[in-house]
């Protein structure tokens, strides 16, 4: 009777979250793309050292879809798949893929932009770099010193790395935080 009384929970190592995982990181690198190109179509970029206040719309609207699709792949993991329990370490896991879905995306995308699209981008960047460094006084030599040093960080291989490891680090942050809340042990469940 025993075996009666407890719910069927499947074995999680045969569960595979990854569908859901590169289906919501999708979604996420998606809607960052389409803000990226808005940004881009309305003149208001938030890579840019000028654009002020809206910089913060675009973050928000980042970190609110980098949350929601991490959160709902570990809820559709956990009550869909493994019959309403999942562990810390594969909300982590899958907040992980799920970042680096989206991270593989933004790289993709900003080879794209920078590319095809906004060929120029490189430049005004280091324009209004250079424009900053002079409002705060700095002579030419240190100013040219300066961008110089700045563009070894500017470069877009080196801007699609950070995007793939900025990908993963937040949908490991957010799996993290999350799983803390929505994890639930399955012990004594089998």
């Amino acid at each position: 009777m025993d075996v009666l009384d407890r719910p069927s929970v499947p074995d999680p190592s045969t569960v595979s979250y990854k569908q859901l995982a590169i289906r919501y990181g999708a979604i996420w690198g998606g809607v960052g793309v389409l803000t990226s190109l808005v940004a881009y179509l309305t003149n208001t970029d938030p890579a840019m050292p000028t654009t002020g206040a809206i910089k913060w719309v675009y973050s928000l609207v980042g970190f609110a879809v980098a949350i929601w699709a991490v959160v709902t792949v570990i809820r559709i993991d956990r009550d869909q798949q493994l019959g309403g329990f999942i562990s810390l370490g594969r909300c982590v896991g899958i907040g992980s893929l799920t970042g680096l879905v989206a991270g593989a995306i933004s790289a993709v995308w900003l080879f794209l932009y920078l590319g095809v699209i906004n060929t120029g981008f490189m430049d005004q960047m280091k324009e209004a770099i250079a424009a900053q460094y002079e409002a705060q006084g700095m002579s030419e030599e240190q100013i040219e010193m300066a961008t110089s040093m700045a563009g070894a960080f500017m470069s877009p291989t080196f801007m699609a790395i950070s995007q793939l490891a900025g990908g993963v680090i937040a949908g490991l942050i957010i799996g993290l935080i999350a799983g803390l809340f929505m994890k639930r042990d399955a012990m004594g469940a089998r």
